[in-house]
């Protein structure tokens, strides 16, 4: 065996995908751009024809057009959730409802994701074997996080023409936090900050547990894989693998709530441009969220002010870019009155 390969590891062919050359189609963007301008003043369409000329872009086709679009979920389990103080309001056993009721169309998603035209696939990753404390080791192997992130390629298998993504799992929000410390600094305080319905005492359990994450991986955080790997889930992972495969296939993506924002600020760490195929759904009530997208310079496109990350900010930005390609598809049929 060559030193070259016994050097390589897992996370080798991570990198290599993430650092791809990879751009939109210019040519599609511009034909979006001067049809709009011939349908109204500049800007008239606003944040619509932004995502219009985006949409067309990454999916290198004009008209842009919705005809398959997938709202992938990812979901999981996370050892912190039994570390010292509680860091959830949730359960594993109420993230396996949320599965059942979801693959039973029986969830309130599952009605906002018929209305706008988007098929919902879910994807377990292990909810009966938690990933490890991150307080006590990493939260996953090397191994175990560069195998999640190509599981996630799996969001792609029915070609979507549009990837929309949502994770569901306690612990989740606490993972995520603790990421985005090693991602972008500031105080686990910072990056912690709730939305207005969480309980003080889950707070403070939440920032002790991001602390204690921090000193014990102290040294390793400095790389995005390695903080994804020692801090983070398999949500995460998966998510950042579905991104950076939707990019090679030109799918482009819309995120949802604060992880699947940190798992793209986990692939823009890696190349700054491979979020570019990327657009954000919403803003959740959860302060870190908007500063998380703050650092990706990702503007949201509706306030919607939800509590959950769980898909419904993403899918429900579905129908509103179905709308954005309104106009590039012909006119309405005349009424016949």
């Amino acid at each position: 065996m060559n030193d070259a390969a016994e050097s390589s590891t897992p996370f080798d062919d991570v990198r290599e995908l993430a650092m791809r050359d990879i751009e939109p189609d210019a040519a599609c963007s511009k034909k979006v751009h001067e049809a709009l301008l011939g349908m109204g003043r500049q800007g008239d369409f606003g944040k619509l024809g932004q995502a219009a000329e985006w949409l067309a872009g990454w999916q290198r086709r004009y008209p842009p057009r919705i005809e398959n679009a997938t709202l992938a979920i990812f979901a999981g389990s996370h050892g912190v959730t039994s570390a010292g103080g509680t860091v959830s309001l949730s359960s594993d056993e109420n993230t396996r409802g949320r599965i059942e009721d979801l693959r039973a169309g029986k969830a309130p998603l599952s009605a906002i994701a018929a209305a706008n035209q988007t098929n919902i696939r879910v994807f377990e990753l292990a909810i009966e074997k938690p990933t490890a404390d991150f307080t006590d080791g990493a939260a996953m192997s090397e191994r175990e996080c560069a195998a999640t992130i190509a599981y996630g390629f799996e969001a792609l298998e029915g070609k979507p023409d549009l990837l929309a993504l949502g994770v569901v799992g306690a612990g989740i929000g606490t993972a995520t936090a603790a990421v985005a410390c090693a991602l972008y600094g500031g105080t686990p305080d910072y990056w912690v900050r709730p939305g207005p319905s969480t309980p003080k005492d889950i707070s403070a359990a939440r920032v002790e547990a991001v602390n204690a994450g921090l000193a014990r991986h102290r040294g390793r955080l400095e790389d995005p894989l390695e903080a994804l790997r020692c801090l983070g889930g398999r949500e995460l992972a998966a998510c950042v693998g579905a991104i950076l495969a939707a990019r090679i296939q030109s799918v482009p993506v819309v995120l949802d709530g604060f992880a699947t924002t940190i798992a793209a600020g986990v692939a823009h760490a890696l190349n700054p441009h491979a979020v570019e195929h990327l657009l954000a759904a919403h803003v959740t009530r959860r302060p870190a969220h908007q500063a998380a997208l703050d650092r990706l310079d990702l503007p949201p496109l509706l306030p919607l002010e939800f509590n959950t990350g769980g898909g419904m900010g993403s899918v429900t930005a579905v129908g509103l870019l179905r709308t954005a390609c309104a106009p590039f598809l012909g006119a309405p049929a005349a009424s016949d009155s």
